[in-house]
């Protein structure tokens, strides 16, 4: 029951588009903002993010997020096939570990926000943390308005395209990745860039 409040928060914070503000609500919802005149507007976003040096063809995911993993990787990381869903931010897919339904894994490519990763930048002073990293030799960054990765959420953003960023939100109950789940969201990074770059 939990955990399906915290995803119908998660994904009531996405259809109505994030404010970048906190608000004390319990989430782990990395924070960016979307729509036509907000600062992640495509007309408002600096490029502050490192440029994606070989974009990916990202046709299969913006219309299928499970598309972001092939059934080989899914297997690899223990993942069983994913559920579909759809917000105003774009399409989203939630997996789950094949052994231990409470842990869950959601990949949401942000179709509403058009300039990529710097959107992600663009907003993060309203993140409690915000950690610039590489996936796969793609830029991202670790970010969320409210910090729980000892409680196992961990939210990853990875550059694809200049204009595209895939979120990964993690929220581990049980075993290691609920103590650490930013390693679970770097390995499912990895295969989601390997899925595409062999898509």
């Amino acid at each position: 029951m939990r955990r399906s409040l915290v995803l119908l928060v998660a994904a009531g914070a996405l259809v109505a588009g994030c404010s970048g503000t906190k608000n004390g609500t319990a989430t782990s919802e990395p924070s960016y903002t979307t729509g036509a005149g907000s600062p992640s507007a495509s007309s408002g976003s600096s490029g502050s993010a490192p440029k994606v040096s070989n974009p990916l063809k990202t046709s299969s995911i913006e219309s299928d997020a499970c598309a972001a993993l092939s059934a080989a990787k899914r297997a690899e990381l223990g993942l069983g096939e994913g559920e579909r869903g759809t917000t105003s931010a774009g399409t989203g897919c939630s997996l789950f570990a094949a052994d231990e339904r409470l842990n869950q894994i959601d990949i949401s490519p942000v179709l509403a926000n058009k300039n990529g990763l710097s959107d992600v930048y663009d907003t993060k002073a309203n993140n409690e943390y915000f950690e610039p990293t590489e996936v796969g030799g793609y830029p991202a960054v670790y970010a969320a308005s409210l910090d729980h990765r000892k409680n196992g959420k961990c939210g990853l953003f990875v550059g694809v395209t200049d204009q595209l960023s895939v979120n990964i939100l993690v929220q581990y109950d049980r075993g290691p990745g609920a103590s650490d789940p930013c390693p679970v969201a770097l390995k499912v990074g990895e295969a989601m860039i390997q899925t595409l770059k062999e898509g």
